[in-house]
């Protein structure tokens, strides 16, 4: 009888769609006793996992930097996750991946992320994510809302690949939709915008749109006026073959927003960093360090 159980279960596991994935994160940071930002509060849903954060940052000692960890591979279609991150007042981290975001093929549905970002008076958070690669046939749809104290600076950055491009992909995704809001503690419109790129609906490489170029990225900086005068007076907008980026201020002098097209994921990657590095030492007096040379 007891084998006759299994041999049932393992045909079902064959025949049978796996259950969409409900990942959650719900990060919060605060100043501890000796003066140091701590992450005080961290609950998780797998597959979304962190574990203790890290203080290997020698140029500010005290940053915690925790890194999201995935235990459920891919992105599969219906798979939903929410992220939640609060820093407290006077307080900062770094939150990045431990790896590219693959959002997996699809022959129908669709998957989404939404994020929620939470800074206080004098807060400070640096989200640097690695990647995300849509497949062919994927719809992914991430959503940015933010809450932020005018003396508050995040600095979030995001970049996404036209495909799987050692599979001969390029733009075979079925929808991309990156939407972000923010505005201020007490409910006040900042900014907000959404972009939705669908290949079948208008061709990417159209002229206005990514042109020859693969990869696209983009650098939000919320930060206080006079910080985001300093960063625009210190930062080159590019222009070449391989890479161009166009650097613009936010409506209500909330910030600064840096667009980047690129054909290699690294030099994109490393021109993102660059800015962010920047946006750091104009914040904090001190520049982003060394990339790790595995990343």
């Amino acid at each position: 009888m007891m084998e006759r159980q299994v041999l049932h279960s393992s045909a079902n596991a064959h025949t049978s769609r796996p259950k969409p994935k409900r990942g959650l994160l719900d990060l919060g940071f605060r100043l501890g006793d000796n003066g140091r930002s701590i992450m005080h509060r961290w609950e998780r849903r797998a597959p979304l996992i962190v574990q203790q954060e890290l203080y290997f940052d020698r140029n500010l000692t005290s940053l915690p930097c925790v890194y999201i960890l995935s235990s459920g591979g891919p992105i599969l279609s219906s798979d939903s996750f929410e992220q939640h991150f609060e820093v407290e007042q006077g307080a900062m981290a770094h939150i990045s991946t431990g790896a590219a975001t693959k959002v997996a093929e699809m022959s129908g549905g669709e998957a989404r992320m939404e994020s929620f970002f939470t800074l206080h008076e004098g807060a400070f958070l640096e989200y640097l994510p690695e990647p995300t690669i849509p497949c062919r046939g994927s719809r992914f749809r991430n959503l940015t809302h933010i809450a932020i104290a005018p003396s508050a600076t995040l600095i979030m950055a995001e970049i996404y690949l036209s495909g799987r491009k050692f599979h001969g992909e390029s733009f075979e995704f079925a929808e991309l939709e990156l939407h972000t809001r923010a505005k201020t503690l007490e409910g006040r419109l900042l900014f907000n915008e959404r972009m939705i790129l669908a290949p079948d609906c208008l061709a990417p490489r159209s002229v206005g749109l990514m042109g020859d170029y693969d990869i696209y990225g983009s650098a939000v900086v919320l930060t206080p006026p006079q910080t985001a005068d300093q960063i625009h007076e210190n930062y080159q907008n590019l222009s070449s073959e391989t890479l161009i980026s166009g650097l613009s201020r936010l409506p209500n002098e909330c910030g600064l927003q840096l667009k980047l097209l690129g054909k290699s994921s690294i030099e994109l990657k490393r021109e993102v960093r660059r800015f962010c590095s920047l946006a750091r030492l104009c914040t904090k007096l001190k520049p982003l360090p060394e990339e790790f040379c595995w990343r």
